[in-house]
């Protein structure tokens, strides 16, 4: 089996669509985008954030598998340093254990091409993809899940996640109806919301992007965390430039503090969600002890559009406590951090730079199922 990592060109495209047509044709539900040019960072002039797409080729002309490799600039210990994201990995493996080292193939191609790799979202300590990532030496750390019920009902009656046996269904079912479980979820948000923010000084404005203000605040707030990938303005707006986003800039008084990238999304059938309308809080800075006020305003706008439940992943510890302050409670994460072994010998120890770093949905695969 002569499996070559190949750039995926343009003549490649109908041999992508007959990968996905065998995976689908098996039951598998994932597939690879039938287009060479990434959608979201396609690789345009002197842009430092882009994506590359590659395959797995067998015989030259067959697709046994593919992967996005997204590049991003990072600002670490006063220095910037260019990291890479494996995304989307996939390979026939999935229907054909005889491309089980396909998978590993992909990773080992992403690792030769960008020594500082990273993943963020892995679903699973269980999953296939982590165990090749620890195969190949990558460390690993949770980043924390934080949710907050809107619509106490919509979420018993519609949560997926919970909703996965008879016994579960009828609890939560009775819980709904009886308004038992709205009142626990009502009281038990109350006191978990450890601060209430005086508004009448604060401001939210809706942008449709970001300017030299984001600038100034990048650059007052980047010496606050040991990672954080750049986000001036040129970034951010590459970043969130489709409708689909919500952006906020929040002010005090006349002073612009920080800003927050929300979705307002109507799942289906989605795997933990169901079909509930689910806002999340995707991207966010502020400066320092301003991140509670920025929470609040996104917790507010979102609750008042009628969302049934709040989500956000959050790696920094303020975040984390700004999360909670307006009251958000922590979920079980399936938000996985990995790193190479050469990001973690730049980073290490991990377990005390993850915290204090700036990480969330932004930097993963994008607000992928959001």
């Amino acid at each position: 089996m002569g499996i070559k990592i190949i750039p995926y060109s343009e003549n490649m495209i109908e041999s992508v669509i007959d990968f996905n047509q065998r995976l689908a044709e098996c039951g598998a539900t994932d597939s690879f985008p039938e287009s060479n040019i990434p959608t979201w960072l396609p690789k345009v002039a002197d842009r430092k954030i882009y994506q590359e797409c590659f395959l797995a080729v067998e015989n030259n002309s067959i697709v046994r598998g593919g992967y996005i490799l997204k590049h991003q600039d990072f600002f670490l210990k006063g220095s910037t340093y260019s990291f890479g994201v494996p995304q989307i990995p996939i390979s026939e493996g999935l229907i054909n254990n005889s491309y089980n080292i396909v998978a590993i193939q992909l990773l080992t191609d992403a690792l030769k091409k960008k020594e500082l790799l990273y993943g963020l979202g892995i679903g699973s300590y269980n999953a296939p993809i982590y165990h090749i990532h620890k195969a190949l030496g990558f460390s690993s750390i949770t980043v924390p899940f934080f949710f907050k019920v809107n619509k106490p009902f919509q979420f018993f009656r519609k949560i997926s996640y919970l909703r996965n046996s008879f016994v579960y269904r009828l609890m939560l079912d009775f819980l709904a109806f009886t308004g038992i479980g709205i009142l626990l979820i009502n009281v038990f948000q109350y006191l978990v919301k450890k601060k209430h923010i005086n508004k009448e000084s604060i401001s939210i404005e809706l942008i449709q992007d970001f300017g030299e203000w984001s600038d100034k605040l990048w650059e007052e707030c980047k010496n606050e965390f040991s990672i954080i990938a750049i986000r001036d303005s040129k970034t951010l707006n590459i970043l969130y430039s489709k409708n689909k986003f919500i952006r906020m800039r929040i002010s005090l008084g006349n002073q612009i503090i920080g800003w927050v990238v929300v979705l307002d999304t109507q799942m289906n059938n989605h795997k933990q969600f169901g079909n509930m309308r689910v806002g999340s809080i995707i991207d966010c800075l502020a400066k320092p002890d301003n991140e509670s006020i920025v929470v609040a305003c996104a917790t507010d706008y979102l609750e008042r559009r009628g969302v049934d439940i709040l989500i956000s992943n959050q790696s920094n510890h303020r975040w984390c406590s700004a999360l909670k302050e307006s009251g958000f409670i922590n979920g079980p994460s399936n938000f996985i951090f990995t790193a190479s072994k050469k990001l973690t010998e730049l980073i290490k120890p991990i377990d005390t730079t993850i915290p204090n770093s700036h990480f969330n949905r932004g930097d993963a695969d994008g607000p992928i199922n959001l």
